[in-house]
């Protein structure tokens, strides 16, 4: 689920975004904006399924987001955070949908309370889809199970309560022919035709206990594993390692390893992660971590030929000491191609912002200019530049204002407009903020020196 906290303190964003363990109630992305208006926009962009928010802000307050997710019909649960002075504005919020208000400062407690208020909402008005098997992809599945990524176990979730009605087996045949791979495939039954892959001389599946027992006891030259459940993270990974990597694993081993999910947002340098591999000493640890990688490399092109992905997981990675190179170069040209092609498109945004100041700039319009689903863009361009793009507009505008102050006699009212802002006190608000004076204030002292 998704959560998007709203209020134009900073600190208080900030705070509220470290204050309880959102993974516990469910929540695997947290948005965040100081910037009412493109709470707004990020309300029409994505699904937000629990909003946080201020009751008062400038230009569009709580009770005007709350307005407007009643207006559209989006099935937003929202709580709503006030001062003490703000009872009968909190009141109004309570009547037009919101599930509850925090009294600021907001204790830990209220919150988790007020959390699980609207998570039990969510469950009850959300109807029961039967599972689509359509798109389902075993490898995809298999990675969300043996890696740490969040990105593949939140879109391999759904399908868990399905696949826990058998238990399962890791089954390798040598020297296999393609009448071999038609007859496993048409033995077992859906989904687990997707748990098939040739790879090298070996076919590899995962496939139910009773036909792997069965497979084995025809083919002399099939070996199986010991049976575990596919809904059970801990038993895969240990038949996995075991069976196709002769390792033991445990939990333990897992326990702090730096899942490369983070090189999604680019957090990381290359030289981290090399850094980081370099370091590892023990051959099962290189092994575990490489298949972060391969996760990584998978989650770039779904698409591939996934015979080549399956030899990497069940044969190469066998020796990681020399296919750990090979991996890691792979995996940096990946890198460096799709870090080259977001550098591109930030530029350009960052170009047309500071040629078009006086426009509103929604995400709308940025996003039309990268080219981007506009929540997608402002993602993306927080992650380039560590920087939302409301705060960089913002920024920009107040720089402009600066050196029209410096070097134009325009009126303060006229320099407002021509940076955006129709509200001549809001524009002098936020330069004070930026500059710690007025904007005539600012001029007058740039004159005297």
């Amino acid at each position: 689920m998704k959560l998007l906290i709203v209020d134009d303190g900073h600190y208080v964003v900030e705070y509220m975004k470290h204050l309880v363990d959102w993974r516990s109630f469910g929540i695997h992305q947290i948005e965040t904006t100081t910037n009412s208006i493109e709470a707004r926009e990020m309300l029409n962009g994505s699904l937000i399924d629990i909003l946080i928010t201020d009751i008062r802000m400038p230009e569009v307050s709580g009770i005007d987001l709350l307005r407007h997710i009643h207006q559209n019909n989006l099935p937003t649960k929202v709580i709503i955070l006030s001062g003490y002075s703000e009872f009968d504005y909190a009141q109004q919020g309570i009547r037009l949908g919101a599930l509850d208000y925090l009294l600021k400062p907001v204790d830990k407690d209220d919150v988790e309370h007020a959390m699980s208020k609207a998570i039990q909402k969510i469950q009850k008005s959300r109807p029961v889809h039967s599972v689509n098997w359509e798109h389902f992809n075993g490898m995809g599945y298999l990675l969300s199970l043996l890696t740490q990524n969040e990105t593949l176990k939140e879109e391999y979730d759904v399908y868990a309560a399905c696949l826990a009605d058998h238990r399962y087996c890791f089954f390798k045949l040598e020297h296999y022919t393609e009448a071999d791979v038609e007859r496993v495939q048409h033995t077992v039954a859906e989904p687990c035709t997707s748990f098939v892959w040739p790879s090298g001389s070996h076919l590899v599946a995962c496939i139910p206990e009773e036909t792997a027992r069965r497979f084995a006891a025809e083919w002399n030259q099939a070996a199986l594993s010991s049976p575990f459940a596919l809904t059970n993270r801990n038993e895969t990974r240990e038949q996995f390692y075991r069976f196709f990597l002769n390792e033991d694993v445990s939990s333990s081993d897992f326990v702090g390893l730096a899942a490369l999910s983070s090189v999604e947002s680019d957090s990381e340098t290359m030289g981290n992660i090399i850094h980081t591999y370099e370091r590892i000493a023990n051959r099962k640890q290189k092994q575990i971590y490489l298949m972060e990688i391969i996760t990584y490399i998978y989650l770039k092109d779904k698409n591939q030929d996934t015979t080549k992905i399956a030899d990497w997981m069940f044969n190469r990675l066998q020796d990681p000491d020399k296919f750990g190179l090979v991996l890691i170069d792979m995996f940096s040209r990946i890198r460096i191609n799709k870090q080259m092609s977001i550098q591109t498109i930030v530029d350009k945004v960052r170009k047309y912002i500071e040629d078009h100041l006086s426009h509103g700039l929604s995400l709308d319009e940025l996003g039309k200019v990268a080219h981007l689903h506009p929540v997608y863009f402002s993602k993306l361009f927080k992650q380039e530049t560590g920087e939302n793009v409301s705060n960089y507009i913002s920024r920009k505008r107040l720089e402009k204002a600066s050196q029209l102050l410096q070097d134009s006699e325009l009126r303060i009212a006229d320099i407002a407009q021509m940076i955006g802002y129709r509200k001549i006190q809001y524009f002098i608000q936020l330069f004070k903020q930026e500059y710690g004076v007025t904007p005539y204030q600012y001029r007058r002292n740039m004159t005297h020196q």
